[in-house]
Parts: structure tokens; sequence; C-alpha cells
């Protein structure tokens, strides 16, 4: 009966301390930034960056595009800027 009871108190504690290591970690994850785990600057200019996504994804404007309009991230004219600076001759969906 006693060796019942510490087993009880022992999963209790462990699902406890579980839990508390779940919410401690994802209060540095931001659900709505797919890209929050990367730290800006590799994201930018890192070799498995925005380019290596854009590149080997199959359709960047209708999987990433309308995010970041939503999420205020640049329009048009911000992303066509960019690629402009890079000599990319792509013209972005209206």
């Amino acid at each position: 009966m006693e060796g019942k009871k510490v087993l009880r108190a022992l999963i209790s504690v462990g699902l406890l301390v579980a839990l508390i290591t779940v919410i401690f970690v994802s209060q540095g994850h931001d659900p709505n930034n797919p890209h929050a785990a990367i730290p800006k600057e590799e994201w930018l200019s890192g070799e498995k960056g925005h380019g290596f996504a854009v590149l080997n994804n199959q359709n960047p404007q209708e999987q990433c595009y309308e995010c970041h309009i939503k999420q205020d991230l640049g329009g048009k004219a911000y992303c066509q800027s960019c690629h402009d600076q890079s000599s990319v001759n792509y013209n972005l969906p209206d």
C-alpha cells in the first residue's frame, strides 16, 4: 500500500515538472511566426535562410506572401525592393 502512494507521488511530481517545462519552453515561441526559432540575421542572410526557403518552396507566392501581408511584414513594394537589390527578376502578385 505504501509503495503505491510513493509511486503515485513520483508520477504526479514527474507530470508537474513536465508541465512546467512545457510552459516555460513555449513562452519563447511565437505561434504566428514559423521562423521564430531561427535568429533574424541567419534567416535573412544565412545559407538556409530566406533564399533557400524560396528556392525550395513549390509555391512561395501562395504559402509565404499572403502570410507576410497579413503580418504586416511588407507588401509588394517591400519585397520588390529587395528583389531589385539582389537582381532577382520576379513580379509578385497584386
